[in-house]
């Protein structure tokens, strides 16, 4: 074998050009890799989201129904209030909260 700058050059370039195309084909691997990643990621975050979006309206749903069946014992209690010029002691604030705390535990335990 015959050593000169010629078979130096051309040992160069042939390694220079091997491992541009080497690092090219790794570059595209990767980036497949990471593309297919991307794609799982937001798969995932897309499923959370609906999941949070579903049990936000059960929550909601069981509010309302909550709401409906206490509405009725509200405002049954509201217009058997007193008129406010006179001093009770269910009108005041912590008399009608315990009024109320009450019947809304009455509603509750009737309901179970």
């Amino acid at each position: 074998m015959i050593i000169n700058a010629s078979t130096v050059v051309l040992t160069l370039v042939v390694v220079a050009l091997a491992s541009f195309f080497g690092l090219k084909l790794v570059r595209n691997f990767a980036l497949q890799i990471a593309q297919e990643n991307h794609d799982a990621v937001s798969a995932m975050d897309q499923a959370a989201e609906q999941k949070r979006v579903k049990q936000e309206r059960a929550a909601d749903e069981a509010a309302a129904t909550a709401f409906a069946k206490v509405k009725p014992i509200l405002t049954a209690e509201s217009s058997s209030a007193p008129p406010s010029g006179r001093a009770s002691p269910s009108s005041s604030p912590s008399g009608q909260a315990v009024e109320t705390g009450e019947k809304l535990n009455k509603a509750i335990v009737a309901d179970v």
